[in-house]
């Protein structure tokens, strides 16, 4: 029987992050963070503290990260994501085992990274195009507009490449994507209506932890002492400002590090 996106996008809303916790550390992240939320809240410090982000803010972008990952597993072309979604996926990826297991696990085969290895006009082209695609999938899959805090920045050098000129890339039919989610033609968000538990909204809205506070706000756990909260204040988009870099040369501070898997497979972008 095959998946349903349903089942995909819930297994991805309830997925904490256990796998980046080693098993003889985990007592000291349930101390530091308190709840069955603790390892996601450990990877939102992480991502604050060297991005520059709030910890409100950090959250918020790994839960637009889980749904760019559901993009890219519905997808029938190779999905690019922002430079804040991108900077949240090469985080998760340095976590080498853990994401393995995240992806075998929970998405139930990879999801690859291929940035660009020369930036030239036609791979940049053909990344804003999967830019624009991924942005209206958004739109069709959740029925609402991507928050432009987190998705209006893109991860390339903006070039004077028209938009339209380009396509994205391994473009296919739902009939020739080998594992096609059934009902693969229907939105994610058409699966939640009737659904007296689930909003067709409130079923993709974000991490509840942390303060109410906007993008740039100080934010803290709830019980939590000072030295837990995020006191920096960077405007919280992880301005564009080339950081992100992942201490290992690899930086996509306004370059074209672009592109995962789509459709049924990953394509060498």
């Amino acid at each position: 029987m095959k998946r349903t996106k349903k089942d995909l996008w819930l297994r991805l809303k309830e997925y904490r992050f256990d796998h980046l916790v080693p098993p003889n550390f985990w007592h000291h992240v349930i101390e530091a963070f308190a709840g069955a939320d603790a390892p996601t809240k450990a990877f939102a410090s992480k991502l604050a503290r060297k991005l520059g982000w709030t910890t409100e803010f950090a959250l918020r972008a790994i839960d637009e990260y889980k749904k760019f990952v559901y993009l890219g597993m519905v997808s029938d072309f190779n999905v690019t994501p922002s430079k804040i979604i991108d900077q949240v996926w090469h985080e998760h990826q340095l976590f080498t085992q853990a994401y393995r297991n995240f992806c075998g696990e929970v998405l139930g085969r990879n999801f690859d990274h291929n940035p660009e290895l020369i930036p030239i006009d036609d791979q940049t082209g053909v990344f804003q195009a999967q830019y624009f695609e991924t942005l209206a999938l958004y739109r069709r899959e959740f029925n609402k507009e991507a928050p432009d805090d987190i998705w209006s920045i893109p991860k390339f050098k903006p070039r004077a490449i028209k938009k339209g000129r380009y396509k994205p890339r391994n473009k296919r039919t739902a009939d020739s994507i080998p594992d096609a989610f059934a009902g693969a033609d229907t939105p994610l968000y058409m699966f939640f209506d009737g659904d007296a538990d689930s909003h067709p909204h409130s079923a993709f809205d974000g991490f509840d932890g942390g303060s109410g506070g906007g993008a740039g706000a100080s934010a803290s756990w709830a019980n939590d002492t000072d030295h837990h909260s995020d006191s920096s204040d960077s405007g919280g988009l992880g301005a564009d400002t080339g950081g992100g870099n992942d201490g290992g040369g690899q930086s996509c501070g306004g370059s074209s590090c672009s592109s995962g898997c789509g459709g049924g497979g990953c394509g060498g972008d």
